[in-house]
């Protein structure tokens, strides 16, 4: 698909480029801002607010995420987020999941207000990057944080990955573009580029919540010696163009970016913007209320299709179990999913193996697919994160209650939810029936016993620690 060329290379392909290959990226990487995919707080926080300190991070000048594109479109969707046509679709939002039989049971009720102004949130985001003649790369679908001096509340909704940093922008097949980026090292376990149809969640129901157009991940793409490289986007062919995305003639695409943080602490996002280089005149830019009333148009449809989504894909199967691993589209792994509903005194035990994925990775979220609180709590874990078994497995936890296992994926106290696992960055042959080792439903009583022999316990204050050191982590993406 193409080669990556220093940004100071004026368009011409560095002599000393080279081809970021899979073992090659973990090493030169890359920096800077959807998936299935919005982000974790707290169950009580008032509409539309950030959670307090425990549950949001202050972003620091410095950033590959503090943009001035960023800043403007994150101003402009607290603005949408005040309308009055937003407010009044975020009330029928938490109507229609009242009446959904999740609706009725205590963790759908109680989480209802905070994934209706989440998805409310991505939304509003949704709205203020569709706009292919001034693009902007928007980081959204993620926890909330402070973002110069300002908050935004939680954007995260359809079980978003909380390794990833998901940013979105939208092109137009009359006019070319260039996406430049910068890698600080060491930079992601992964990078990925997707065109898609459309918004994902505005089209027909489907696996992948929309239809996939075209990739470019970070084993096709080129990086100059200094990390820097150039993505051309525009309807014609590559011709011969390293790092090339084609889009089609007619109409508007939707392009997003993940980067794939597997080591919390130590990887960093890349830097990236995007430009338009050529394309018939501009158009005027839209209104605060023209932009209202799209975000409230696309919460009209991506409010209820991921209802009906997690009715077909996930709610349609028993709970406490794992329906069948299968293959995603554009080389981006294998991935599996399921809910849980779980007794005081019971517990879900999963064991996983990794299969040679550079990234493995399991959470979970509220029964609206909004993710359980992952800055300072353990709703999600890869295998950075976890303990091994000695057999190169790994084993998970879930329950309602602290059992003191290390590999613990915390509901914030609640009984119900969804859950999401992801092979990411595989090697060409991985053994798709070994994905899953086991799904078991225990007592609490009876959980020591069913463990392997190794399983790391913890203490109360090894917690603390443990989440302490969780959140310290997850705000090196925002900070570094």
């Amino acid at each position: 698909m193409g080669t990556l060329t220093p940004a100071s290379a004026s368009h011409r392909q560095s002599p000393h480029a080279k081809t970021l290959g899979p073992q090659r990226f973990l090493a030169i990487s890359i920096i800077a801002t959807l998936a299935l995919m919005g982000g974790g707080c707290g169950a009580g926080d008032a509409d539309h607010n950030v959670g307090g300190a425990s549950t949001s991070s202050a972003v620091q000048p410095g950033s590959a995420l503090v943009t001035d594109g960023q800043r403007e479109q994150e101003a402009l969707a607290r603005e949408i987020l005040a309308t009055d046509v937003l407010r009044e679709e975020v009330e029928r939002v938490k109507a229609l999941y009242a009446a959904d039989p999740r609706g009725v049971t205590p963790a759908g009720a109680a989480t209802t207000s905070r994934a209706a102004n989440a998805i409310s949130t991505g939304a509003a985001l949704y709205a203020v990057s569709e706009d292919p003649d001034r693009p902007v790369l928007v980081w959204g679908v993620t926890a909330p944080h402070e973002f110069s001096g300002l908050n935004m509340p939680r954007s995260g909704y359809g079980i978003e990955n909380p390794d990833n940093v998901y940013r979105k922008a939208t092109v137009a097949g009359n006019a070319s573009y260039e996406i430049r980026g910068k890698i600080t090292e060491p930079g992601p376990a992964e990078l990925h580029f997707e065109l898609r149809d459309a918004i994902p969640g505005t089209t027909g129901l489907s696996p992948e919540a929309g239809t996939q157009l075209g990739n470019l991940s970070s084993d096709a793409i080129k990086v100059g010696y200094d990390g820097s490289f150039v993505i051309t986007v525009d309807s014609s062919p590559a011709d011969g163009r390293p790092n090339h995305l084609q889009i089609p003639k007619d109409g508007t695409t939707f392009v997003l970016v993940r980067d794939l943080l597997n080591d919390w602490s130590r990887e960093n996002p890349v830097g990236l913007e995007i430009e338009r280089i050529s394309g018939p005149p501009i158009s005027a830019p839209k209104s605060v209320e023209q932009l209202a009333a799209r975000s409230t148009e696309i919460l009209s449809k991506i409010a209820p299709f991921w209802v009906s989504y997690f009715d077909k894909f996930l709610y349609s199967a028993p709970s406490n179990t794992l329906i069948p691993v299968r293959e995603r589209p554009g080389a981006r792994g294998f991935s599996t999913n399921g809910w849980f509903d779980l007794a005081d005194d019971e517990a879900l035990v999963v064991t996983l193996d990794p299969v040679g994925a550079k990234s493995l990775g399991i959470q979970i979220s509220d029964p609206w697919g909004v993710a359980y609180e992952y800055r300072d709590r353990t709703s999600s874990l890869n295998t950075t994160q976890s303990k091994p078994n000695p057999d190169g497995t790994y084993t998970f936890v879930v329950s309602k209650n602290d059992p003191g296992v290390f590999n613990w994926l915390d509901p914030e106290d609640k009984g119900s939810g969804m859950f999401a696992v992801r092979w990411q960055a595989l090697p060409g042959a991985s053994a798709i029936d070994r994905a899953v080792r086991d799904v078991r439903l225990i007592k609490s009583e009876a959980l020591r016993d069913a463990l392997p022999p190794n399983t790391t316990f913890v203490t109360a204050d090894e917690r603390k620690s443990q989440q302490s050191e969780r959140a310290a982590s997850y705000d090196r993406r925002m900070n570094e």
